[in-house]
């Protein structure tokens, strides 16, 4: 059975407006410390400086540019993941926008602890002499048919060789 597919993931709303409500969360927090009730806490003017810039940090990070990711496996099971830079940026890589010029990734293992959920797949992998990495991948990111592909995919790699890596939460 080949299990050769090649996804592109994209930016999240849902991941980007969970950011955006902990961001407000945050700045409710801070503006709670520091004008309602700062006899409460001791040093509460740092304490909202700390929940403000948090919440900034957070802000920043929901309303900034995402990247988009490619995630391409074999028929033998092979995993490689690139980052896809200016993707469907007219410019970005001459007139057209063309990703071609992106590098090939090194062949990466899949680790475990990476998880499965019905909305999110949590992908931990490391290239071998690299750093781990991990790679939200929400359900909104794909398209529903590659989406699919891409979870089937993912358990069948993670149960070779014996060895459970990837654990299936439903």
């Amino acid at each position: 059975m080949s299990i050769a597919i090649s996804v592109s993931v994209g930016p999240a709303r849902s991941g980007r407006l969970l950011l955006a409500g902990c961001s407000l969360a945050l700045a409710g927090a801070a503006c709670a410390v520091c004008f309602a009730a700062p006899a409460r806490f001791p040093g509460a003017p740092w304490l909202a400086l700390a929940l403000a810039a948090t919440a900034g940090v957070l802000m920043r990070t929901a309303l900034g540019r995402a990247k988009t990711h490619r995630i391409d496996i074999s028929g033998t099971g092979e995993l490689r993941v690139t980052v896809q830079q200016d993707v469907g940026v007219p410019g970005a890589y001459g007139e057209t926008g063309a990703t071609d010029a992106t590098p090939a990734a090194a062949p990466a293992s899949l680790l475990a602890g990476s998880v499965l959920w019905p909305a999110l797949v949590m992908l931990r992998y490391a290239a071998p002499d690299a750093r781990v990495h991990a790679l939200p991948v929400w359900r909104d990111s794909v398209d529903p048919v590659a989406w699919r592909a891409l979870t089937v995919a993912l358990a069948v790699i993670g149960r070779r060789d014996g060895e459970e890596r990837i654990d299936k939460i439903r």
